[in-house]
């Protein structure tokens, strides 16, 4: 938090833990209306329904973005990996600002050491050529 308070001294982080044992509706309307009291001006989601299959009307997702932008408040949802279709996103609610990666330049690399005290090279990404 330091490096963040030196950048922009105004800055303030809220987190908020949504889903307890499982995950309810009301437990993220709630969060929703929480951030929004609180006065955040960015809402930042890493949630949703993994199939998309729900309408906007009975979405809990697009229900707390639409009451956040109707304050002003930006709702910032990662796309997720378990859409339809490879490379493909589903966001319905035109008001969230849907973010994905359809490929990634970076490569995160780690060294395990084995039993016979060889070092195998992994990396959690593949880099696309």
């Amino acid at each position: 938090m330091e490096l963040l308070e030196e950048e922009f001294p105004s800055a303030r982080l809220v987190v908020y833990k949504v889903c307890e044992q499982g995950c309810y509706d009301i437990d993220v309307l709630s969060a929703f209306d929480h951030a929004i009291a609180d006065g955040v001006d960015i809402i930042s989601l890493s949630m949703g329904y993994p199939d998309g299959s729900l309408e906007l009307t009975s979405d809990p997702f697009a229900i707390g973005s639409f009451h956040a932008i109707e304050k002003g408040i930006l709702t910032v949802n990662a796309a997720g990996n378990t859409r339809p279709d490879f490379s493909s996103i589903q966001n319905y609610a035109p008001w969230i600002l849907t973010v994905a990666a359809s490929d990634i330049d970076r490569k995160f690399v780690d060294k395990l050491l084995l039993k016979n005290d060889a070092t195998l090279v992994v990396s959690i990404y593949v880099l696309s050529s």
